[in-house]
């Protein structure tokens, strides 16, 4: 493993959204518009609600397309405002999304990529540590009566 390494990528978040079938596209591009970089968009088939929410008069396909994005904890909240409405979601039936933390990701990052990182990257200042004063010795009158 000589010369080479893992680089971690840390604060970012898992965007799982579920859709009707035929509607990832729309989703996958409003996110993309508001800066997620891309998607992986799978095929589903859903049970259990389906036949809940037919009874109320909602027809749900069972073919699903579940999209997965993984964005920066800064583009988190308005990708998913923006996923959760253009798939619709606050419509009974439409689906469901949910966001989860990722404790690290690792992928490949060019050179570039990561010295351009390394340079806008606020430096930390070392931490100065507080100078340690000498305890004060007290000292005690040997027989000294109050």
């Amino acid at each position: 493993m000589a010369g080479r390494q893992i680089t971690y990528l840390t604060d970012a978040l898992m965007i799982t959204c579920i859709v009707q079938a035929s509607q990832a596209d729309n989703v996958v591009k409003a996110a993309q518009d508001v800066g997620a970089q891309g998607a992986t968009v799978t095929y589903a088939r859903g049970t259990g609600i389906r036949e809940r929410m037919g009874l109320i008069g909602v027809a749900i396909d069972e073919q699903k397309e579940m999209i997965r994005i993984i964005v920066s904890q800064e583009q988190a909240d308005r990708v998913f405002e923006a996923m959760y409405l253009a798939g619709n979601l606050d419509k009974p039936g439409m689906g469901i999304m949910f966001m989860n933390d990722l404790d690290r990701i690792a992928t490949y990052i060019p050179d570039e990529v990561m010295a351009d990182a390394q340079k806008q990257a606020p430096k930390k200042k070392p931490e100065k540590k507080p100078e340690k004063k000498p305890a004060k010795k007290r000292a005690k009158k040997a027989g000294a009566k109050k």
